[in-house]
């Protein structure tokens, strides 16, 4: 399976991202530390297979399940889902779940290495692409109203910010 080269520059360095959307970004930058750990090889495997599972038990599998049943719905009353970055995000969701599964069973470190590729591949293309689409088609009620969909990710990666208020406070 042949990988995506990932998006030009930082994660959206030039603008603060929407408060709502920030526990989803915040979990961006904890899969780019996972991803950079998966590519680079430099632990032992299981180490790398602790830590995945860790990533995805812990957040990971959640985290897609939020955009793709709250995000991308909330994004769909007022812009197109017949985009190619919105195809391409569900894509790589699935390509994700799948090369997961088969690490975890399999322990292959070339998987981990695709994984990773892959994985970073697609945070920067939610932070550079869809996030930024995103924050420009929803109007401000309806993004300050996603979020406590994402307050979960303020505990599940270790870049949280517990001391923050949250959405709820």
């Amino acid at each position: 399976m042949e990988a995506r080269e990932p998006h030009k520059g930082g994660l959206n360095m030039g603008k603060r991202r929407h408060e709502a959307l920030q526990p989803l970004s915040r979990h961006h930058h904890y899969a780019l530390v996972v991803a950079m750990h998966l590519t680079r090889q430099e632990q032992p495997t299981e180490a790398l297979l602790r830590e995945l599972r860790q990533f995805w038990e812990q957040g990971g599998q959640a985290h897609f399940r939020e955009e793709e049943d709250v995000l991308l719905p909330a994004y769909a009353k007022y812009g197109s889902l017949d985009r190619g970055e919105i195809a391409q995000m569900l894509l790589d969701h699935v390509k994700i779940r799948s090369l997961v599964s088969r690490a975890l069973e399999d322990g292959d470190p070339s998987v981990l290495v695709e994984l990773g590729t892959i994985l970073r591949a697609h945070v920067h293309l939610e932070e550079q692409v869809i996030f930024p689409l995103i924050e420009e088609t929803l109007q401000e009620p309806d993004l300050t109203r996603l979020a406590p969909f994402f307050e979960e990710h303020r505990a599940s990666s270790p870049y949280a910010h517990p001391d923050e208020p949250t959405a709820r406070s």
